[in-house]
């Protein structure tokens, strides 16, 4: 369903761009099976990866679609880049997760309901389709993701914090921000007094009656007691706005393979190599399917003979056999890569060569706005597209 190179993702984009205005805004939330997709951009594991960043989609976007008939398309777009700078200036919240997360599955380790939904034998047509679905695909339409969630927690009343692993676990495009955070939303985490009760009529109309939900759905929401439900934010932390003289080699990692592009702006690089967190993906159970297309993906971003390493220590000595005073790399955002880069600090300290840690405009931009809800983070949408506009240029 999704090839892991760059010529894929581009020819998805292009295939798309004509239904990006007024018929996605109509037709986005129909669900009409995985061999049905037309109706969605099917663009969001390239995305996640930035193998197709935000700015370049929206920016080949606009050039086939007004503002104001693509906006829909635009908010959800940039429905990842508000997840992901809610958590950057929230990193307790991922933080707390991990611990509600140790506690869920140790009391569950045995349930059977619990494991009767991850193998897709939980008896509820609807709920094992789209089980099936995402371990074979590794996708799942985004209304059918919280139809999932909110049956998952108020009407199963399973611990959101095991639905939300198993998601991490096996979508492609699953990232830390968008899918704790969703799973926080739907439970009613996120927002005070709001969360999400899927509803059967609803789920008879946007898959066009294909699948039944033979049981009865909560019509309130579930009790969940939890400690983190109104986390402030904090100052976004800064990152490095010059690049020093000397040898400079650039690092590319998973969660933003356009660095490749953008970091490489005004600076003269020596060497290029990769560095896949495969071993932390592992550690949190994460499908060998989805590492290996994250792996390809980042095969098809770099130049043919760079190298990818899966250790810091080991991408520490090549840095050190290549000469290098520092390594240039864009900011990795709260998740499972964080802890990567902090041992690639380490390893690389000990050699005495520098990291740089630098911010797209685009996060710069938004990141701050996530501050509160995000009807409050749209109003800062038009500015970056008139920035968009002015440069016409995938930084």
């Amino acid at each position: 369903m999704f090839n892991s190179n760059q010529e894929a993702a581009h020819n998805a984009l292009h295939t798309f761009l004509p239904y990006a205005g007024g018929e996605y805004a109509r037709t986005r939330n129909y669900d009409y099976g995985p061999m049905q997709r037309e109706n969605v951009s099917m663009l969001s594991p390239w995305i996640r990866l930035r193998l197709l960043s935000e700015w370049e989609i929206i920016n080949a976007v606009l050039q086939v679609h007004s503002k104001s008939s693509a906006s829909k398309f635009i908010d959800e777009v940039c429905w990842r880049t508000y997840w992901k700078g809610w958590l950057e200036l929230r990193p307790s919240v991922w933080e707390d997760y991990l611990l509600e997360l140790a506690k869920d599955r140790e009391r569950c380790e045995k349930n059977i309901g619990y494991i009767q939904m991850i193998e897709a034998r939980s008896g509820i047509p609807a709920m094992d389709a789209w089980t099936s679905e995402l371990m074979e695909t590794g996708y799942l339409h985004n209304h059918a993701r919280m139809w999932y969630a909110s049956i998952w927690i108020h009407t199963l009343k399973l611990p959101w914090t095991l639905g939300a692993e198993f998601f991490l676990r096996h979508l492609l495009d699953g990232d830390v921000a968008s899918n704790t955070l969703s799973w926080r939303w739907v439970a009613g985490l996120h927002t005070l007094g709001k969360f999400y009760l899927a509803q059967k009529s609803n789920i008879c109309k946007f898959t066009a009656g294909r699948l039944e939900v033979n049981i009865p759905l909560a019509t309130e929401s579930a009790l969940i007691e939890t400690g983190q439900r109104i986390v402030p934010p904090k100052r976004l932390p800064s990152c490095d706005k010059t690049i020093p003289n000397g040898r400079i080699g650039l690092l590319v990692q998973e969660e933003d393979l356009s660095a490749i592009n953008w970091l490489s702006d005004g600076c003269e690089l020596v060497a290029v190599a990769g560095l896949l967190s495969s071993a932390a993906y592992r550690k949190y159970g994460i499908e060998e399917s989805v590492i290996k297309f994250r792996f390809d993906c980042m095969r098809s971003a770099l130049p043919e003979k760079a190298e990818i390493f899966s250790c810091p220590n080991k991408f520490a000595e090549w840095a050190y056999f290549q000469n290098l005073d520092a390594v240039l790399m864009a900011e990795v955002p709260v998740g499972i890569c964080k802890d990567v880069i902090l041992d690639l600090e380490s390893s690389l300290a000990s050699y005495e060569i520098k990291v740089i840690k630098r911010r797209h405009w685009w996060d710069t931009h938004f990141y701050p706005a996530a501050r509160a809800g995000f009807f409050n983070f749209k109003k800062s949408i038009p500015s970056a597209l008139a920035k968009l506009k002015q440069t016409r240029a995938i930084l």
